[in-house]
């Protein structure tokens, strides 16, 4: 039999280890059951803003090595020019324990090793010419991969059910695109509303739409294979659409005899 103990600060009762474990353990506790069936990857926040020479991410929850890990606060990164592309990262390092605590530092940093290692989770990337700032307000689909001055989210994971998925972004921006040609087809059409009425679309969902779109054999697609098969399927939905153009109402002729 199981069942959820709450314990009881009441006066002249005495405060016991037990009780205090209890408060402690119970949101983690919660939120583990929540998210068990989720992959590795970024589960909310972590968004990036750009302000001239400043990079700040927003708080967010992660899931690593089956480990959660929330971060309380923004994090705030100086950037500047690279000439090469260079990873911005979350590292997560050795637990510290002393007497009252066990605690688990992480840090996002830039990097110019494009390798992941173990104990690391990509948030971007970039390649940032000399005199340039960067920008996140992307032009079109495309604009995602475009080389320079461009934060790149694409090779990012976020966490999906035992499968780690793409932007959530990406995703809006390929359904608003679609959705301004008025897609003919209804797959299209069911696909584009998914994505912008949820906060996440499964790995799944998307392979099984790019190889029915594509009338491709179902297979394993990276990040970067999903996004250059989307902004393909995207061009595709532009040709077969003719478009939708608003008729302007004519005004109203009154003859005067």
């Amino acid at each position: 039999m199981q069942g959820i103990r709450y314990p009881y600060f009441t006066p002249q009762r005495i405060l016991k280890r037990e009780m205090l474990e209890s408060l402690r353990d119970y949101p983690r506790d919660v939120m583990e059951v929540f998210t068990e069936d989720l992959s590795d990857g970024i589960v909310c926040g972590l968004v990036p803003t750009v302000d001239r020479e400043i990079l700040t991410f927003s708080k967010g929850i992660v899931k690593h090595k089956g480990s959660l890990y929330v971060i309380h606060e923004p994090s705030v990164l100086s950037y500047g020019e690279t000439e090469t592309e260079v990873l911005i990262k979350l590292s997560f390092y050795d637990e510290i324990r002393d007497k009252d605590y066990e605690t688990q530092f992480m840090e996002i940093e830039i990097d110019k090793n494009l390798s992941i290692r173990r104990n690391q989770l990509e948030l971007g990337r970039f390649k940032l010419k000399k005199g340039a700032y960067l920008r996140q307000n992307y032009q079109d689909l495309y604009d995602f991969t475009t080389e320079y001055n461009t934060i790149n989210v694409v090779n990012v994971l976020y966490a999906g059910c035992r499968e780690a998925t793409i932007s959530i972004e990406i995703l809006r921006y390929f359904a608003r695109e679609a959705l301004e040609v008025r897609p003919q087809n209804p797959m299209d059409l069911s696909f584009c509303l998914l994505c912008l009425n949820s906060k996440l679309v499964e790995r799944q969902v998307i392979r099984n739409y790019i190889g029915y779109r594509l009338e491709e054999e179902f297979q394993e697609l990276s990040n970067t294979q999903i996004h250059d098969k989307l902004v393909t399927i995207l061009a595709k939905i532009k040709r077969e659409s003719p478009g939708f153009k608003r008729r302007r109402p004519q005004a109203g002729l009154i003859r005067l005899d």
